[in-house]
């Protein structure tokens, strides 16, 4: 086994870990939560599934960019939330429900919506590209769909003692694991990184994560809690599914893993005076 392979199984299994704690605290009702209050849905799915790929595929024609960088533009725009952000947008004031809810529609639509969008982008840059069902859905369920459910399934067994201590350490473990990882993948990748960052791209990956931003702030219905956390959701995305998207575009250019992942690292820049924010106006409030 290769380093790279070791650190993108511990992400892997570091994620699971987190979303398998949070789970343990959700309901089942909440999984359909943005489609019995279909409004939140509505305005979830248009932030994410249609601002922020119009956005990526503006910016794409807008700066000139390396056509991997573009494709990796559009991959990050189709994936869905990143199961590493719940415990932030609990943080962010979002309520568990609307959270949880967030995290299984877009699961379930990213797996219809990218190979339609990923086509569409195919058709607007002119480049071969057919990705299967399995390509997108494979990471997503093993990552997102498989914690949550074994999360729900799990916490009428246990008592309130023994689910909070579970949960807690599967979390705590989930975020060492993830930081490890993370940082030996950075390492490893950041000469790529650096070729990245000329032409504009570093600029045009920060005003897509801006975009994200504000499409979710403006698009998450009248509770700001679930504002921040859809802010959150469309400005920073799943990168095991954009980087199997790019994988099956350009499988020998490293490109575009490379930017997929300092766009993920850029978001997580970004968010923060975004967070900070939130958090003063929450403080704000309860004064």
């Amino acid at each position: 086994m290769t380093l790279a392979l070791a650190l993108k199984l511990t992400i892997m299994i570091s994620v699971v870990l987190m979303l398998f704690a949070l789970s343990l605290r959700a309901r089942l009702a909440d999984l359909g939560y943005l489609l019995t209050h279909w409004r939140l849905g509505l305005g979830a799915f248009a932030a994410m599934f249609v601002v922020v790929p119009a956005a990526a595929i503006a910016i794409s024609f807008f700066f000139d960019l390396d056509p991997a960088v573009k494709i990796a533009l559009v991959a990050i725009a189709l994936s869905p939330i990143p199961p590493i952000l719940p415990n932030k947008q609990i943080k962010a004031g979002g309520r568990a429900c609307y959270i949880t809810g967030l995290l299984f529609t877009a699961t379930i639509a990213s797996i219809f919506v990218a190979p339609f969008g990923l086509y569409l982008a195919s058709r607007l840059f002119d480049f071969d590209a057919q990705i299967g069902f399995m390509a997108i859905a494979m990471p997503l369920m093993v990552t997102i769909l498989l914690p949550m459910v074994l999360g729900i399934a799990a916490a009428p067994l246990l008592n309130g003692h023994r689910l909070e201590r579970l949960s807690s350490l599967a979390s705590r473990l989930g975020g060492a694991l993830m930081l490890v990882a993370a940082v030996g993948l950075l390492i490893m990748i950041f000469p790529r990184m650096l070729e990245v960052i000329g032409h504009g791209a570093l600029l045009a990956l920060a005003v897509l994560v801006v975009a994200g931003l504000a499409a979710g702030y403006a698009l998450g219905g009248p509770d700001s809690g679930d504002r921040a956390a859809l802010a959150l959701a469309t400005s920073t995305r799943h990168p095991g599914v954009a980087l199997a998207i790019a994988a099956n575009v350009f499988p020998d250019n490293q490109l575009a893993p490379a930017a997929i992942l300092l766009s993920l690292l850029l978001a997580m820049v970004v968010c923060i005076p975004f967070m900070r924010m939130i958090t003063k106006q929450g403080s704000a409030a309860a004064a």
